[in-house]
């Protein structure tokens, strides 16, 4: 637990450059009444890789995405540790690199 209150309180300071060599996959979540503004929240998902521009393009992921991002609404941060029923789901395809859900096209 001390561990994580020292992540709230200390600024991580993570500059762009080291956010990219980053290796791991990444799933950002975040409230859109989260502490956490959410212009840095899409910024960090971008340097990560987010925003596949074919699947916009296309309206359908082509491969399962190395980083997501998920922002809840009506949820602030520390209500995030709340909602599992709404975050476990989707953590667990994450980590199982389940593919998105793609409706059925015409």
């Amino acid at each position: 637990m001390e561990k994580v209150k020292r992540l709230n309180v200390e600024d991580q300071d993570i500059g762009d450059a080291q956010m990219r060599t980053i290796s791991a996959k990444t799933m950002i979540i975040a409230g859109d009444a989260d502490g956490v503004r959410l212009e840095h929240v899409v910024s960090m998902f971008l340097l990560r890789g987010g925003g596949d521009i074919r699947a916009a393009a296309a309206g359908v992921l082509q491969d399962i995405p190395t980083a997501r991002l998920a922002v809840l609404a009506a949820m602030s941060h520390v209500g995030l540790s709340g909602a599992t029923d709404l975050v476990a789901p989707m953590v667990t395809a994450f980590l199982a690199d389940e593919p998105p859900t793609t409706p059925e096209l015409l």
